[in-house]
C-alpha cells in the first residue's frame, strides 16, 4: 500500500527513490502522526508547516494543493479542490485526494464533514531532494536491470521452447493447424492467468502494486483485500486460493510447453475446477458482499480455457486403465506432480516472502518505542554514569551547545572504532550537526600514543579549521579508512604543528579522564555521561536532537 509520504513527494515533484522513501516512512517511529510527516519532509529539505483551519467551508479553496489533510483516522494527500458549476464550493464541487494509494473523488461538502481541519502545507526549493539520491537511484537502476534481465531470460526461454514445440514442426508450405492455434491460445490465456494470480499474491502479501490497485477498484463495491482476507480465502485454512490459482496456471504452462501429450489431463483438471468458479462468485455476492475483480478475472479465464478446449476438440477422456506397469511412467501421476509442485512450493515460499513486511513492521514498532524520550531516559538512568565535560576533552564535533552530548572513547588503531566513526558520521549527517559528539582518545600502549597526539593536533591546528572540526574530521575519516597501515607516515603530508604545547595538555586531559573513570574498552559511548543502553545503537540517537538529560 503506497504510503502518504511517498505520494506527497510524487505530487511535490521532489527527487526521490520509491524504495528508499517507502522504507524510510515505514521504519520511521512517528509515521502515524503529523510530527513524523513534518520531520520526514524536513529531512528532504522541504519547508512545511501544520495549520488548523477553523472556517473550512471558505478557507479550503485558498489552500495551495497538494497538501496533507487529516481525514477520519487517516492522512490523505489532497491533489485538487474543484468549485462547482456556479464557481462556489458546494455539492457540485469535487475534492480529489489520494488515500492509501487510491485516487478518490468526493463532493467537497462531504470532504469538509470528514476533514478535521488539520492540514500540513509544504513548499519545495531547488535544494529539496532525498539524501544520497544519486546512490539510491543507482541501486534502484541496478535492481531494475536485474529484474529486466530475469524477465527477458524467462521470455526468451519460453519463446525458444514454444518455437521448438509448435512452430518448427510446421513446414513453410503447410497451413497453420488448428492444434497449433488452439495450443497458442491456451498458452496465452494461462500466461495471463499467471500474471493475474501474481497480482493476487502481491495483494495477499500486502505488497503495493499500482496495477493491482487499479484493477481492484474497477467496481464501486470492490475490495480485493476484504475478499482475500476472509475466512474462505484459504483452502482448509492452509492453501490460499491465489497460490492455488498461480500453481494451476504455471502447471498448465509447463504441460503446454514441455509435455503437450498430457493435454487431455489438463482438460480434465480444467473441468473439475469449474465448480469452484460458481462457488467463488456466489461467496463474493452473498457472503462477502464485496467483489474482487482480480478473482473474477481468474474465474473468467477458467471458462475461457474450457471454451478453447471445446472449440478445438481437446476434450478427450484418456484411458486411465491403459496398461503401464511402471508407476514412474504413469501419465496420471506425472500430471499430479506437475500440479502439486508449484502449489506446495508457493505455499512454502510465500510465508518467507511475507516475513520481509513483518520485519519492517516490527522494526517500525521497535523504533517507535526507542524514539520515546521517557523510555530512553528511564534506560539511561539504569546505566553506569561517568562524569564528563568539555574540560575533559575539547575534541567536539557538531554543535557544542547541543543538549545531547555523545562522548566516545575511541582508539585510532581499533577496527570497531573505525566502524563506529562511520556510524557517527551518519548520526551527524542525519541530525544536520544538531548533536555534540565528543572524542576522547585512547591507545593500546604508550608506543601508539603518537596517533592520539596527531589526532589532537589536527583539531587544534587553527590553519586547518574551515569550520568547527571539519578538516580534523576529514583527517580522522582518512585515517580510519587507510591510515592505520601507514602509521606515522600518514601524517607527514598534513604539516601539523606538533610542538604546540596545547597538544600535550589536551592529551593529558584524555589520559586523566581514563584514569578517573577506569574505562578501557573501545569504543565506549556515553550519552550525557550515561553509558548507552545495550538495546540502543548510536544511530537511534538521531531522534533526540532536542533531548536533554541532566548530568548527576
Amino acid at each position: 500500500m503506497q504510503n502518504t509520504f511517498t505520494t506527497f513527494l510524487n505530487l511535490l515533484g521532489v527527487k526521490h527513490t520509491k524504495s528508499f522513501s517507502d522504507r524510510y516512512f515505514n521504519e520511521h517511529p512517528h509515521k502515524y502522526n503529523l510530527y513524523g510527516l513534518s520531520k520526514m519532509l524536513s529531512d528532504y529539505k522541504i519547508r512545511n508547516a501544520a495549520t488548523r483551519i477553523e472556517d473550512k467551508e471558505n478557507d479550503l479553496f485558498n489552500l495551495e494543493c497538494p497538501f496533507v489533510a487529516y481525514m477520519g483516522s487517516d492522512f490523505v494527500v489532497v491533489e485538487k479542490v474543484e468549485t462547482g458549476e456556479t464557481g462556489q464550493i458546494g455539492e457540485t464541487g469535487k475534492n480529489h485526494f489520494i488515500r492509501n494509494g487510491k485516487q478518490l473523488s468526493i463532493p467537497v461538502s462531504q470532504f469538509i464533514r470528514s476533514w478535521s481541519g488539520v492540514a500540513l502545507l509544504a513548499e519545495t526549493s531547488p535544494d529539496s531532494c532525498e539524501s544520497d539520491y544519486k546512490a539510491h537511484r543507482k541501486t534502484d537502476m541496478l535492481t531494475i536491470a536485474q529484474k529486466s534481465i530475469l524477465a527477458l531470460s524467462v521470455i526468451l526461454l519460453l519463446g525458444i521452447v514454444y518455437i521448438n514445440t509448435y512452430i518448427s514442426p510446421i513446414s513453410s508450405t503447410s497451413p497453420i493447424s488448428p492444434t497449433f492455434l488452439g495450443s497458442s491460445l491456451l498458452l496465452l490465456v494461462n500466461l495471463i492467468g499467471i500474471y493475474i494470480c501474481y497480482l493476487l499474491v502481491l495483494k495477499q502479501l500486502h505488497i503495493q502494486s499500482r496495477y493491482a490497485d487499479k484493477i481492484c477498484t474497477l467496481f464501486s463495491q470492490s475490495d480485493c483485500n476484504n475478499v482475500l482476507e476472509s475466512n474462505a480465502a484459504k483452502l482448509w485454512g492452509i492453501f490460499g486460493w491465489s497460490e492455488i490459482g498461480m500453481g494451476y496456471f504455471v502447471a498448465n504452462t509447463v504441460i503446454l510447453l514441455f509435455l503437450p501429450h498430457l493435454l487431455p489431463y489438463l482438460v480434465i483438471i480444467n473441468i473439475l475446477a469449474l465448480p469452484y468458479t460458481v462457488w467463488s462468485v456466489w461467496y463474493q455476492k452473498v457472503k462477502a458482499h464485496q467483489w474482487c475483480p482480480l478473482c473474477l478475472i481468474v474465474q473468467i479465464l477458467l471458462w475461457v480455457i474450457l471454451i478453447i478446449n471445446l472449440v478445438f476438440g481437446y476434450i478427450d477422456i484418456p484411458d486411465f486403465f491403459h496398461s503401464q506397469l511402471s508407476i514412474l511412467n504413469s501419465q496420471l501421476l506425472i500430471t499430479g506432480c506437475i500440479y502439486a509442485i508449484p502449489v506446495f512450493a508457493l505455499n512454502l515460499l510465500l510465508p518467507k516472502l511475507s516475513e520481509g513486511n513483518q520485519v519492517m513492521q516490527l522494526r517500525q514498532e521497535i523504533n517507535s518505542i526507542k524514539a520515546n524520550e521517557d523510555v530512553l531516559l528511564t534506560l539511561l538512568k539504569q546505566q553506569p554514569y561517568y562524569e564528563v565535560s568539555q574540560s575533559d576533552s575539547q575534541i567536539l564535533l557538531g554543535n557544542p551547545d547541543a543538549g545531547l552530548r555523545v562522548s566516545i572513547l575511541t582508539n585510532p588503531f581499533c577496527n570497531p572504532c573505525a566502524k563506529m566513526h562511520t556510524r557517527v558520521e551518519y548520526l551527524l549527517k542525519e541530525t544536520k550537526g544538531n548533536v555534540c559528539v565528543q572524542y576522547i582518545f585512547s591507545s593500546f600502549n604508550e608506543s601508539l600514543d603518537y596517533a592520539n597526539k596527531y589526532m589532537i593536533a589536527a583539531y587544534l591546528n587553527s590553519p586547518l579549521l574551515e569550520g568547527l572540526g571539519e578538516a580534523a574530521w576529514k583527517l580522522y575519516t582518512d585515517w580510519f579508512a587507510k591510515g592505520k597501515s601507514l602509521q606515522e607516515a600518514f601524517f607527514k603530508d598534513f604539516r601539523l604543528d606538533m610542538i604546540n604545547p596545547a597538544i600535550d595538555v589536551e592529551f593529558q586531559k584524555h589520559e586523566a579522564w581514563k584514569e578517573k573513570t577506569q574505562l578501557r574498552a573501545t569504543p565506549t559511548i556515553l550519552v550525557n555521561g550515561y553509558k548507552l543502553p545495550g538495546n540502543y545503537k548510536i544511530e537511534d540517537l538521531r531522534f533526540f536532537t532536542e533531548f536533554i538529560v541532566d548530568d548527576k
